[in-house]
């Protein structure tokens, strides 16, 4: 990310900058000439979650030619995944019935869940931009072999190359989260591309299966797999036009342990974490159900409603549907419990799917089908921040990996399971026990997932860091890291908190009182929930203003290392603070004297 540099004064490099509402209007001269900057937290916090903002936001990240040609890649790239997914269990059911659709779900899967946990480390070994074109140009020629080995009537090579799609479409994932940083310029269009990005994902999820749908019904597979292929090729042609001018060095690296040692390192802190176990455990759960659904539907398309492939393609599209409102529902998970509302999405994961044996119809699948599209979305923002809160930071990464790759196994054994279940019992009882599995594995667990909320719960300081704007790209997870690493601190009156000349150490939010800021000679007054010391902190220099506690207060204090840990390890998070401290610098540099 690249944050265009003012000219400054080394004299106000390390100022310290008080950030409130309740400075008088003659106290806010004085900040202005001191180098410091009254709080914008409305201004910045708006555009962070107020829903009216959302489009803008958006329409910020696309006017980037970057962040908009590689938002548009991603899109062409998820579509054509979920297109390929509902053609090739269209070809599978034609070739062999049930068992086919089986077999092309896990060898799909299969070798993505052999390389998923390797996947993270792979984004920081190339240039992502050519990484990233180069996965969707093994995709689209996967996809164009596709559409030849279909015209040949040829299985065996048709679900060969499906393993090459789902190998692709795997890898694609994590090399555009970590190419994303580089591109946007500012904390507002990296923000609005994250919400680009998930938002093009339910789209795609939702056009990929009815475009094949309708073509699998007019034409045959082979079209749609040319499609897809087609499709990926525009998107190769937006991501070689991509030019990443800086290169942001992401704080999280490796260690220098083999990528062995990095995935038993995640395994044992997985199987020695009861917490952490439960919460994979249910997820691997709910992959093989999804596994199992992906071949159901294609059962239920043509054995329960008559119908076809395009029904297959419309069943797919109503989760993508349900996806989007469960998107903008998942907006309202806050900082408090999430292992609960996540046993409740796994009842609603599972529920509405029973029910398809008791209702068989056409309209009440789709809608049936648009729940438990919802209920993912609402899934997957609970679960991956209790994972965040479970875990130690250091050991997130290769632990989301071995999470990444169970999943992935997770969807290919329920691929393979899901036509043994039908043979055994008929379609529509199957879907009563698939449907059955997350409900009740919810209620045997809900006891322990009460348990979890009550162990991780949000430090009581979270709060407080939900006002500082600085803080605010930051995710929940990571507040509440930070959070729980600030120290109090009482200052009693007349006693110095900061001096001139001395080297920063820590970052300071006042909880409570009342202290002057002098900084050389221009002096503002710092109240409750004001805070200073970033400065110093971010840009390795002497603090250039002294702080005195002007009545008893009570300040939060975070240490030089876990303040730079949060901040230069988030790409928003450090782009806001260079914007606080590149806003202080102007105008203090507009201020004669």
């Amino acid at each position: 990310m690249t944050v265009t540099s003012a000219s400054m004064s080394p004299a106000c490099t390390g100022c310290i900058t008080p950030i409130g509402g309740s400075t008088a209007a003659h106290e806010e001269s004085f900040a202005a000439r001191a180098g410091v900057v009254p709080k914008d937290r409305d201004r910045f916090n708006e555009l962070v979650v107020q829903p009216r903002r959302l489009v803008s936001a958006l329409g910020a990240a696309f006017r980037n030619d970057n962040v908009r040609r590689v938002e548009l890649a991603w899109g062409a790239a998820i579509a054509a995944e979920w297109a390929h997914f509902v053609a090739l269990g269209v070809f599978a059911y034609e070739q062999g019935g049930t068992a086919a659709v089986g077999i092309a779900g896990l060898v799909r899967l299969l070798p993505a869940a052999a390389v998923a946990p390797f996947a993270a480390s792979l984004g920081d070994r190339f240039r992502r931009e050519r990484f990233l074109l180069a996965l969707t140009l093994l995709g689209a020629g996967a996809l164009a072999a596709s559409a030849a080995a279909a015209s040949a009537d040829n299985r065996v090579l048709v679900f060969a190359f499906a393993s090459v799609v789902g190998l692709s479409a795997t890898l694609i994932r994590p090399a555009l989260q970590a190419l994303l940083p580089s591109l946007a310029r500012t904390p507002e269009e990296l923000i609005a591309s994250n919400g680009a990005t998930s938002t093009i994902e339910s789209l795609g999820t939702l056009v990929g299966p009815v475009v094949a749908g309708v073509l699998v019904s007019l034409a045959d597979v082979a079209t749609v797999f040319a499609l897809g292929a087609a499709v990926l090729v525009v998107g190769a042609v937006l991501l070689a036009r991509v030019k990443v001018e800086s290169r942001v060095r992401l704080a999280a690296e490796t260690d220098g342990g083999s990528l062995r040692r990095m995935i038993a390192d995640g395994f044992r802190t997985v199987v020695h974490e009861g917490s952490a176990r439960l919460v994979v455990g249910l997820i691997v759960a709910q992959t093989f159900v999804r596994g199992c659904l992906n071949v159901l539907i294609v059962v239920a398309a043509f054995q329960i409603f008559d119908g076809g492939g395009a029904q297959v393609g419309y069943l797919t599209a109503a989760i993508g549907a349900g996806g989007l409102i469960g998107a903008i529902a998942a907006m309202t998970l806050r900082g408090g419990r999430l292992a609960a509302p996540f046993g409740l999405s796994l009842v609603f994961w599972g529920v509405p799917i029973t029910l398809m044996a008791v209702r068989p119809y056409f309209g009440a699948a789709i809608v049936l089908l648009a729940i438990v599209g919802a209920a993912n979305s609402f899934e997957d923002v609970a679960v991956f921040t209790l994972l965040q809160r479970l875990v130690p930071n250091r050991l997130l990464t290769r632990v989301l990996g071995l999470v990444w790759g169970l999943a992935m196994g997770g969807v290919a054994v329920g691929s393979i399971a899901a036509p043994a279940v039908v043979r055994a019992i008929g379609p529509r009882p199957a879907f009563v026990v698939v449907g059955s599995i997350l409900p009740l594995l919810a209620m045997l667990t809900y006891r322990k997932l009460i348990a979890i909320d009550r162990t991780v719960a949000p430090a009581p300081e979270l709060d407080l860091i939900d006002r500082v704007p600085l803080f605010a790209p930051l995710s929940i997870a990571t507040k509440e890291q930070v959070a729980a690493s600030l120290v109090p601190m009482s200052f009693a009156a007349g006693e110095v908190v900061i001096q001139a000349g001395d080297a920063g150490d820590r970052f300071y939010i006042v909880g409570h009182g009342e202290l002057d800021i002098d900084a050389g000679g221009h002096h503002t007054t710092a109240h409750e929930d004001d805070y200073f010391g970033e400065i110093a902190l971010l840009r390795d220099v002497p603090r250039t203003a002294t702080v005195k506690a002007t009545v008893d207060s009570n300040l939060y204090a975070l240490q030089r290392t876990d303040f730079l840990s949060a901040v230069t390890g988030h790409a928003a998070a450090h782009a806001a603070g260079e914007a606080i401290a590149e806003t202080r610098l102007k105008r203090s540099t507009a201020q004669p004297g």
